[in-house]
């Protein structure tokens, strides 16, 4: 297997030990910044990223608004700085998500925000990228970057795994130190909250033991001809908007994401006996929608794959494989372990089949993708123009 996919795994791996290691830290972290200001007066909130750190915000939407009792919206970093925050409201929040603290778009948003009154977080990963240094307070996470330098000094780069957690567990501790502050939760469901992300790592680490053996196993069936479509609702509309970067990042090949009731009125139409359909279905509210939606794609031939819970007789019957995830996750918490799969299937799909990771193979797409990323120009405030 070559070094970059190895190097896949072993992030996959430490997801667990990551939410155990780093929770109660970024919890005291976050209550403290938090007590040096009153948030009170503080009613809209917004959270914005690009790529993974865009799923992070959609992942946490429903958490973020029970928690805080404020309507928090997730919105990807251009919508937000190029459309958006010209008509700001007052009393706003922005939790801007950025792994490596250097995607232009997400900082642009940040520094606008900022100049219009915002009160802005950085969730990122040091105090001295530019992100952290843009925002006004820093929300640190503790991961893995994506881009690592190998000591020959050559870049090793893998699809987001450990990072996409990280960014999700600033958000849902945010959430909860918010919730506290601005008296929304009480000491007794703040605990209970607290308890609830506390249990996750033993329910990746269960996950963790049977995903990766079957996505191995059935990973030299997704062959270059078949389409994919990933089918997700509520907090994994996330989860699969994350499977389909990760078949762009890991395997170069198109892949259609869904949301779970838009499939019917849209991806249905080039469902076939060469697709293969994935849905993401926890118990909750989406879960009777999800299996009508299976039923259809096998009515039409697909084959349907599903992340269910164990135990859901009605959602295994209704795939053809089953990928079981340990019962009582909380629907707002399953994104943390419904992505697994994703994972795990792009790497050994593209251990298996030969694939660069993001054809980085050829230096010209990346130069040409880091550039895009890192190094777009920036909207000046005062006067409209694009700023270096």
């Amino acid at each position: 297997m070559d070094h970059e996919k190895k190097v896949m795994l072993q992030e996959i791996a430490m997801q667990p030990g990551f939410v155990k290691d780093n929770l109660d830290g970024m919890l005291t972290a976050m209550r403290g910044m938090l007590a040096s200001r009153e948030p009170g007066t503080l009613q809209h909130g917004f959270m914005i990223g690009c790529g993974d750190s865009y799923c992070a915000a959609l992942a946490a939407r429903t958490y973020m608004m029970r928690a805080t009792g404020r309507f928090v919206e997730p919105v990807e970093a251009l919508e937000f700085s190029r459309y958006l925050v010209g008509d700001l409201p007052a009393n706003s929040f922005v939790f801007g998500v950025s792994n490596s603290g250097t995607v232009s778009r997400t900082i642009e948003g940040v520094r606008l925000a900022r100049e219009k009154g915002a009160w802005t977080f950085a969730v990122t990963v040091a105090a001295d990228n530019r992100l952290a240094q843009t925002a006004e307070t820093l929300i640190k996470v503790n991961a893995t970057p994506n881009i690592k330098v190998a000591p020959d000094g050559s870049r090793v780069v893998t699809p987001g795994t450990v990072t996409y957690t990280a960014s999700m567990l600033g958000l849902f501790v945010a959430a909860i130190a918010f919730g506290e502050r601005v008296g929304h939760l009480d000491a007794a469901r703040s605990a209970a909250l607290v308890a609830e992300l506390r249990a996750l790592a033993g329910a990746m680490a269960e996950a963790d033991r049977t995903v990766g053996p079957l996505a191995e196993r059935i990973a030299a069936t997704f062959t270059p001809e078949r389409k994919t479509v990933i089918l997700g609702g509520g907090p994994n509309y996330a989860t699969a908007y994350f499977g389909m970067a990760k078949w762009f990042e890991g395997l170069t090949r198109p892949c259609h994401v869904s949301e779970l009731e838009e499939w019917a009125h849209e991806q249905y139409f080039i469902t076939d006996e060469a697709t293969d359909t994935l849905i993401v279905l926890p118990p909750g509210a989406g879960r009777d929608r999800g299996l009508e939606q299976a039923q259809a794609a096998r009515d039409m031939g697909s084959r349907v794959i599903i992340v269910g819970e164990t135990g859901d007789a009605a959602a295994k019957a209704a795939s053809d494989v089953y990928f079981a995830m340990p019962a009582g996750i909380p629907e707002a918490l399953t994104p943390f372990v419904y992505k697994l799969p994703f994972e795990y299937l792009s790497c050994h799909i593209s251990a298996q089949q030969k694939v660069p990771f993001l054809n980085f193979n050829n230096p010209k797409r990346q130069q040409v993708n880091f550039r895009q990323i890192f190094d777009s120009a920036q909207k000046s405030a005062a006067t409209g123009a694009a700023a270096g």
